[in-house]
């Protein structure tokens, strides 16, 4: 891929117009408050995800629930950068929600149910307040929704110009889904539609949290990792070493807004669906004796998200069609190439 954020701009013009988030007014500055009592304009802004001491901010340390009932604690950190992630043009609400969901999207590909967060931002002193307000606001409506409290966290100051904001999530699980536990003959399936971010939905998507939390129950559900940086990417990340993938390239469940892309730009579409990245659909793997009921049992408690069936897991290293057609190759990568030329 290009830059991330080239990639995304036009997403971005699509949605509302927006506050800045370089304050025009002196006023508006975070360097007008002092430390405390910018804290409290976040912690107020974060809303009901976020609890009253001693469980939540105000203290050295946060005091993190337990779940008896749950054998593993799983702990995963993402975050989003301005002019990365997203731009001026971004609704602030719209990037809290977004660096939540990064979040949750992990969370779910490791079957985990939501507990805490702590918050880590580094801003400039030229910080618009009432775009920060909004935005933790994003991130608290979000949180509150999922079930994650937000119990803590960090603000630093960077240099003017400079937002960058850090979720570390944790969750809980009866077992814990991961990458590189496949085996050769494993059926892979993947939820969703593909290739959407480029148009908005790098902005707008839930993570599949009670999708993941389903297949984690399912013994037969040998690996799983979600979507981040495009399936020419996170199929072979999903992969033991050694092992390679048969598809069907012509059963990818292409978005809407992939072809639409496609007729603007040259593109296939598949090739969007493949190397544009931020999906965060689930990619996992299943038993073939098992595959056709846990088929049939997801689509009976999902029945408003898709599942496709793309190939299988083999023996042989690299990815490649049935029908011996060319498989995309990219994906998004933030150090070196991202994508294929084109």
């Amino acid at each position: 891929m290009d830059d991330l954020l080239a990639h995304h701009r036009a997403g971005y013009r699509r949605q509302a117009l927006t506050m800045p988030a370089v304050a025009r007014e002196p006023i508006d500055r975070a360097d007008t408050l002092g430390e405390r009592a910018l804290i409290a304009r976040i912690v107020g802004a974060l809303g009901a995800a976020c609890p009253r001491p001693p469980r939540g901010p105000g203290g050295d340390c946060a005091h993190l629930a337990t779940d008896g009932g749950r054998l593993f604690r799983v702990a995963t950190v993402d975050g989003v950068l301005l002019g990365r992630h997203f731009d001026a043009s971004t609704p602030p609400e719209a990037a809290g929600r977004k660096l939540v969901h990064r979040n949750l999207s992990d969370l779910a590909a490791a079957g985990a149910r939501p507990s805490d967060a702590l918050l880590t931002l580094v801003l400039g002193g030229d910080t618009s307040l009432a775009w920060l307000e909004a935005f933790a606001a994003g991130i608290g409506r979000a949180a509150h929704a999922a079930g994650l409290e937000v119990v803590g966290g960090d603000v630093a100051r960077g240099p003017d110009g400079h937002i960058a904001a850090h979720l570390a999530t944790t969750g809980f699980a009866h077992r814990v889904l991961t990458r590189g536990t496949a085996r050769p003959g494993d059926v892979l399936l993947v939820t969703g539609a593909l290739g959407g971010s480029r148009l908005g939905h790098h902005l707008t998507f839930t993570a599949r949290l009670a999708e993941g939390e389903w297949l984690c129950g399912q013994g037969a559900v040998t690996a799983c990792t979600d979507l981040s940086d495009g399936l020419a990417r996170d199929l072979p990340g999903l992969l033991a070493a050694g092992q390679g993938a048969r598809i069907d390239l012509a059963s990818t469940p292409i978005a809407d807004a992939a072809r639409k892309l496609s007729a603007s730009d040259g593109i296939p579409a598949v090739e969007h669906a493949w190397c544009d990245g931020e999906d965060h659909e689930l990619l996992f793997a299943v038993e073939p004796d098992r595959v056709d009921w846990i088929e049939r049992a997801f689509r009976e408690t999902f029945p408003a998200t898709a599942l496709t069936r793309l190939g299988e897991v083999t023996d042989q290293p690299g990815v490649s069609d049935t029908r011996a057609g060319t498989v995309p190759r990219g994906g998004h990568s933030h150090f070196g190439p991202e994508r294929n030329p084109t």
